[in-house]
């Protein structure tokens, strides 16, 4: 099962999400909800590198059955990059809720924490 977590911050903003594990549908590679939640774990990466500065204004961990994505500061963003950051990081969990709505609660587990 993936396992995904997303922490809020005291202003209610997801600031980082964590995934880790496999799906267990089929085998490596041919699994449709590793593939869904991947890409959309990874398109909201590859978007924000493109927005805000990695190792700066957020880091970023993808490997091989883990995926985590933590934005270090949005006080320090431009007004448009905050709203910018904040909707990208919101999809991520409205993403893959949609996928565990969908049968996927055999597969994919998210869990949202305000850690504060």
């Amino acid at each position: 099962m993936i396992r995904a977590k997303f922490v809020l911050d005291q202003k209610k903003r997801i600031e980082s999400f964590y995934l880790t594990g496999h799906a267990e549908y089929a085998e490596s590679g041919k699994d449709i909800y590793c593939s869904a939640a991947s890409a959309i774990t990874q398109t909201v990466i590859g978007t924000l590198t493109e927005i805000i500065e990695a190792g700066q204004d957020f880091v970023y961990l993808n490997e091989v059955g883990e995926i985590e994505c933590q934005i270090l500061d949005y006080d320090n963003l431009s007004q448009d990059k905050k709203i910018a950051t904040q909707t990208l990081m919101l999809s991520a969990y409205i993403g893959l809720k949609q996928i565990e709505m969908i049968d996927g609660q055999k597969f994919l587990s998210i869990e949202k924490v305000e850690e504060y």
